[in-house]
């Protein structure tokens, strides 16, 4: 029987999940889709091939789960920039600002990897549903500042940030670049739709 390095088995358990989580994304970064097999997770992790298969149920669950994982922590951050915000204009630079920074900094590197991979239908939606995540948040803000089409607008708004994202993925122009032209672009929108 393995050796539980922690207080209870639930909380090894939670261990085994996050090793396995990290050891997943290392893979599909490194090595891409086709490498992220459960032999080589147990491989990774230390752990018996079919002990991997208590936490997953497929391959494209992993990918799922992997994505799904920092969801929390990026969205808290777009939060807190915001929430220091004053107006519909302030609340816009630091929503457009959070995402292209955390893009630039690798948070979307998954995304990329990921672009190409067979993935069924699944997995797909629970990740496509991340997409929207960032939306609900700035319409939630812009909600509680009266913006009377604070859905629409986000809406907008993401769609220009996507742009952005893009635009960096190609390296078409720096960051900072990319910040100020969407930044504007985004406030445009958001003071038009007031």
């Amino acid at each position: 029987m393995p050796r539980i390095d922690a207080d209870t088995v639930a909380e090894h358990r939670e261990q085994q999940h996050v090793a396995l989580l990290e050891a997943a994304e290392q893979l599909l970064l490194e090595d891409g889709f086709e490498a992220l097999t459960f032999r080589a997770l147990g491989e990774r992790t230390g752990l018996a091939r079919n002990s991997v298969y208590r936490y997953f149920s497929s391959r494209d669950d992993i990918v799922a789960q992997v994505c799904e994982r920092d969801l929390p922590y990026w969205l808290q951050e777009l939060r807190d920039a915001m929430a220091v915000a004053e107006n519909v204009e302030e609340t816009v630079t630091a929503f457009v600002g959070g995402q292209l920074r955390l893009v630039a900094t690798g948070h979307h590197r998954l995304a990329e990897a990921l672009g190409d991979a067979p993935l069924g239908p699944e997995a797909r939606s629970r990740i496509g549903a991340i997409a929207y995540k960032p939306a609900e948040v700035l319409e939630e803000r812009l909600t509680e500042l009266g913006h009377p089409r604070a859905a629409m607008t986000a809406q907008h708004v993401q769609g220009l940030v996507n742009t952005g994202v893009r635009m960096l993925h190609r390296r078409e122009a720096d960051l900072q670049t990319v910040i100020d032209e969407t930044t504007r672009s985004a406030r445009l929108v958001a003071c038009a739709d007031a």
